[in-house]
């Protein structure tokens, strides 16, 4: 090949290269001016967004450490990539909404129609912007079974549209169970940025200690269309993980809120109030061992509830106490050596500052001591007693006792009191407010107030929570320690206010809160309701009644209060001691048995004071000469064959219940650490089976049992109890005959009995 050729060949090879210059130079020109607003917008189609994500919310334990009250599980949120049907392929690779939604609807629980409401205009032209899309509420929050259904169908390369995204469920096991104290988890209504979380705690327990139950945040990395929608064809990146929340475990006691939410269920169907509210508390450190309202509300729903029972916390919020007040008066006046109980007075009726005041017995009871004026309720006695000590005294220990501020407990929304300014209060306001009536507290307040009066005078802050524990670890990485706020009075002033808060109980000639073998202290209440909108006075036969108390009255390990408001069916007498206190003695006892608090054998039955009934509206028969009350001490039964147990219970006078079918007692209740009992009372013993010594015991059948009788025969055994639901064992998680080892928890279902 010559030289000519050569240098033709060049040129045609520098130009084919100038041209093909020219002609990149000439369409990156044309890109970047023609067709920069269309790229512009396409470039929107495809949004690359950082969003925040949250690790495992923490779970939130009864006292126990063990029982779950509420817990976090995984779910998947749907999402369908709207390009997949678009696509020129899409009906030969089964990429239709029709076959989409066949294989979502039996998933979901939805209509196949339901779903193509979602997904068949896509083809319409103002959604081309569109590229995913989600099918409603009913594909949120889906079970892990799903997306394994749905990554079946994408290991055989179906319904590759279909993406799911990571979420978690807050799951409430026990539905409406201290729904008030637990609250609820959803969507954050106050995010006020892209980098707050989506979720969040919105009430109760859930809401206080969002923080600590959510750990930190962190950031992921997706794609989204134009819509916000994430689009499916791209994973999800972690940028920074996030940290787990802390578990928290409360202070309640989950046997103890059961006992609570029954007699609260009971106040609901035999009296249809239109709230009611029982808080049980450890006077020696202000715990709260439980907390219920109705109406109530299950927090896995709580969308679907009314906002009277969604954010109705009865015990956080303030009315007129009534004459359960009445306790604080007479602590401030024996404190103040301003009071002789054995001193008398006229009772009935009283002017003070141009008004009258009457006893709920108008003609009262003549000349009585004050001693009696508490058993009686009059309140013309502690008028007198205010007037002895005067407003600003009063008012002292009114602030004493914490009834000029919220208690701090850790609920949100706590309400406050209502009280009279001392520089304008007249003399009828110090009369009203000794008896408790044109004043208003919350029953929290009085809760604490009288655990100073129970516990000899410590004024405790009450708290709901014990620590916070790692997930992982499950060590405790705080815990919160009884705190103090004050001093009332002295321990023996406060000795005498328990004796006749003591004698107040035994005084009732119904009994209507004495436990035999328990020395109950505690006072009942009758409010009026103010009217109202504006209106001065308080409303006809509109009553809000209460009892609250403690026991054993020496040495106080529960405080019980409960509070029903404006009964309408089987309350023809609206009075504190017919309403509220029968509620309360139930709780009460069982949850003392359940502490396993001992008895007192030189118990013998209430002194039998006669008291005037209220209104006397009925007759009722007088107390019945109570024949004496027997001890005998318990026998030792560990050890003993069935035959020998039951020959030993006879002989000592008391009935025997067997458990179990082994060759020989292993265990009974009570034991003798009771050491004596009346008899005739009921021992319940376990005859372990063969390899009892092995630390196993033989599962029994609980069906139709009592969420007590369960109990106790669980803890006959060693065994440990998760309630679910109330009333009666229909189901139980450990089948009879079952041989487990001590200490395992057995799930029980309860329902009410039909």
């Amino acid at each position: 090949m010559n030289d000519r050729v050569m240098r033709l060949r060049s040129r045609w090879l520098r130009l084919g290269f100038l041209v093909l210059m020219v002609l990149l130079l000439m369409r990156l020109l044309y890109i970047q001016v023609a067709e920069a607003n269309s790229l512009s917008d396409a470039a929107q189609d495809t949004i690359k967004v950082e969003r925040p994500i949250v690790g495992t919310r923490g779970t939130i334990y009864d006292r126990s450490g063990e029982n779950k009250l509420v817990f976090t599980g995984v779910a998947y949120d749907i999402n369908i990539s709207l390009d997949r049907f678009r696509a020129k392929e899409a009906r030969k690779n089964g990429d239709t909404p029709e076959a989409y939604a066949r294989f979502l609807a039996p998933l979901l629980g939805a209509t196949e129609d339901e779903l193509l409401s979602y997904m068949d205009n896509y083809d319409d032209p103002s959604m081309q912007d569109v590229k995913g899309i989600g099918l409603g509420p009913k594909s949120k929050k889906l079970p892990a079974e799903v997306n394994d259904k749905i990554n079946e169908m994408h290991e055989q390369d179906r319904f590759l549209g279909i993406s799911t995204i990571r979420t978690d469920l807050r799951q409430y096991p026990n539905n409406d169970f201290a729904a008030h104290v637990l609250g609820f988890y959803g969507m954050n209504a106050q995010r006020k940025s892209e980098s707050d979380p989506l979720e969040s705690g919105l009430a109760g327990i859930e809401a206080v200690y969002d923080d600590v139950l959510m750990g930190k945040p962190g950031f992921a990395e997706y794609y989204t269309d134009n819509a916000g929608n994430p689009l499916p064809t791209y994973d999800v990146k972690e940028l920074v993980p996030p940290i787990d929340g802390k578990d928290v475990v409360l202070t309640l006691d989950s046997v103890i809120q059961h006992f609570v939410e029954d007699e609260l269920n009971n106040i609901v169907t035999t009296y249809a109030p239109k709230h009611a509210s029982i808080i049980v508390a450890d006077p020696n450190n202000g715990e709260i061992l439980a907390l219920g309202n109705r109406p109530a509300y299950n927090p896995n729903e709580y969308a679907k509830a009314d906002s009277e029972a969604l954010w109705n916390n009865w015990a956080l919020r303030s009315f007129e106490p009534g004459s359960t007040f009445k306790v604080f008066v007479l602590s401030a006046a024996l404190a103040e050596n301003k009071l002789n109980l054995n001193d008398t007075f006229e009772s009935g009726s009283i002017d003070v500052g141009g008004e009258t005041f009457s006893d709920w017995e108008t003609t009262g009871w003549g000349r009585i001591s004050y001693r009696e004026g508490v058993y009686h309720s009059s309140n013309v006695g502690f008028v007198k007693i205010g007037q002895k000590l005067g407003k600003d005294l009063l008012y002292d220990y009114i602030y004493r006792f914490g009834f000029d501020k919220p208690t701090g407990i850790d609920l949100p929304a706590e309400g406050d009191s209502q009280l009279y300014d001392l520089k304008t209060m007249r003399e009828s306001d110090l009369a009203s407010t000794s008896f408790g009536q044109g004043i208003s507290v919350t029953p929290m307040q009085q809760v604490m107030a009288l655990c100073a009066v129970a516990n000899g005078g410590t004024l405790y802050k009450p708290h709901l929570v014990k620590e916070f524990r790692d997930q992982e670890t499950g060590e405790t990485v705080k815990e919160f320690k009884p705190q103090a706020v004050g001093k009332i009075a002295d321990e023996e002033t406060l000795g005498v206010v328990r004796q006749v808060l003591e004698e107040t109980v035994n005084a009732d000639s119904l009994h209507r809160n004495y436990i035999q073998g328990y020395h109950v202290a505690g006072k009942t209440g009758t409010a009026q309701v103010p009217k109202g909108n504006g209106e001065v006075g308080y409303a006809d036969n509109k009553y809000r009644l209460s009892f609250m108390g403690f026991a054993p009255s020496n040495k106080p390990r529960i405080v019980v209060y409960v509070t029903v408001d404006q009964p309408t069916q089987n309350a023809p007498f609206q009075f504190g001691s017919y309403i509220a206190a029968p509620s309360a003695k139930v709780v009460m006892e069982k949850s003392l048995r359940y502490l396993q608090v001992p008895v007192d054998p030189n118990d013998h039955g209430p002194d039998q004071v006669q008291v005037i009934q209220a209104g006397q509206e009925v007759a009722h028969p007088a107390p019945k000469k109570q024949e004496p009350v027997v001890y005998a001490k318990i026998p030792d039964l560990i050890g003993a064959t069935s035959e020998q147990a039951k020959s030993q219970a006879e002989q000592s006078g008391f009935k025997l219940t067997v458990i179990g079918d082994g060759p020989r007692v292993t265990n009974q209740m009570p034991d003798v650490s009771y050491d004596q009992l009346p008899k005739g009372t009921e021992i319940k013993v376990y005859l372990g089976p063969e390899g009892s010594a092995d630390g196993k015991v033989k599962m029994p059948d609980l069906s139709g049992q009592s969420l007590r009788e369960a109990m106790e025969t669980l803890q006959l055994l060693h065994l440990k109890i998760e309630p679910k639901g109330s009333g009666y064992v229909s189901k139980q998680g450990v089948p009879p005959g079952t041989l487990v080892p001590f200490g395992t928890a057995v799930p029980l279902e309860l329902t009410p009995q039909s």
